[in-house]
């Protein structure tokens, strides 16, 4: 897990906190990138922020794949929230109505243990992006039975999104490739 925030006398944000940002806190760990994710006015892990360097750059890279050309939404999207509902069904194996597993497909931030407390999807609408996520509250009696925010949403641009996420991706392998040169010294 990442130090404590307001330990970090470097914070950099990539994008907004209010639609979909990354808030690096670059000198918190020496071999891990602390990075807090936004979506909608949420701070989605709150839980961990520590992610292994090479994986956020795979998975900043996989994302980036997905959202660089307009993409029509999933067959039968009316509203964000609908779809996350849809999406949340289809994963947890319930049977709604319609073509719920290609709103399950969209599935986002599956990033690792960072953001396993957050279940969200980014819906692709053409140059838009509509973001829907829902975090864990903790507190659940057993294992595996903790309970659920309500759901957030919000749309971006899609140019905004890819955006961010480019930025967030060259922010990522510029620390990596620090981290790197800086274990290379410490450990000849």
């Amino acid at each position: 897990m990442g130090v404590a925030p307001g330990r970090g006398r470097s914070t950099l944000l990539v994008g907004s906190r209010t639609g979909f940002g990354l808030e690096f806190h670059v000198d918190r760990d020496p071999g891990l990138l602390c990075v807090d994710v936004h979506v909608g006015g949420l701070r989605v892990n709150t839980w961990d922020n520590a992610f292994y360097p090479p994986l956020l750059v795979k998975k900043l890279t996989d994302e980036l794949g997905r959202f660089r050309a307009p993409t029509a939404p999933p067959p039968g999207f009316t509203a964000p929230l609908a779809a996350f509902r849809r999406a949340e069904h289809a994963m947890y194996g319930e049977v709604g109505a319609g073509n719920d597993e290609a709103f399950a497909r969209c599935v986002f931030l599956a990033w690792g243990e960072c953001t396993d407390e957050v279940l969200a999807f980014a819906f692709p609408d053409g140059d838009a992006v509509h973001l829907a996520c829902r975090v864990r509250d903790g507190g659940g009696p057993a294992w595996g039975t903790e309970a659920w925010d309500e759901p957030t949403a919000v749309t971006v641009s899609r140019a905004a999104l890819v955006g961010t996420l480019e930025r967030g991706l060259a922010v990522a392998e510029r620390e990596w490739t620090a981290r790197l040169a800086a274990s290379s010294t410490r450990n000849p």
